[in-house]
């Protein structure tokens, strides 16, 4: 990249950041969808033993995978935000997240997903777009 002139040089080093930030949202919706899951597989009430609860859910692959994924998500945000300013990852980050998360949920939990909130989605994503858009200008 020694080659490369400035302008490029950082324009390329800014295209890693968002791939890092996009990394890193799409781990946070599915480790968010690992903790679901988790619980929906334990199915336990809420008076359940704490040993049935570490062994049932805090145990479970599901638990552990998005444990994990939620610390490559600190990982690969920590990256982003190093170039990236946090008023423009954190709308990404959380914005698109909720987006994902809910549209998943209504596929595979079943979960309701009104007009409302299909509305509620596409404005957020619109907003998310004009900040990211503002800080690429």
């Amino acid at each position: 990249m020694l080659w490369l002139t400035p302008c490029i040089r950082k324009k390329m080093e800014f295209i890693m950041h968002i791939v890092f930030l996009v990394i890193a949202l799409i781990f946070n919706a599915l480790a968010n969808i690992l903790m679901k899951y988790a619980n929906v597989r334990a199915d336990l009430p809420e008076s359940a033993e704490i040993m049935d609860k570490l062994t049932s859910l805090y145990l479970s692959w599901p638990f552990l995978s998005g444990l994990f994924l939620f610390g490559l998500n600190l990982l690969c945000y920590t990256r982003a935000l190093s170039k990236m300013d946090l008023s423009v990852a954190y709308p990404v980050m959380v914005g698109t997240g909720f987006a994902i998360i809910g549209v998943t949920s209504y596929f595979l939990f079943n979960e309701k997903l009104g007009l409302l909130q299909v509305v509620g989605i596409v404005l957020i994503l619109t907003g998310v777009t004009l900040v990211a858009q503002n800080s690429a200008v």
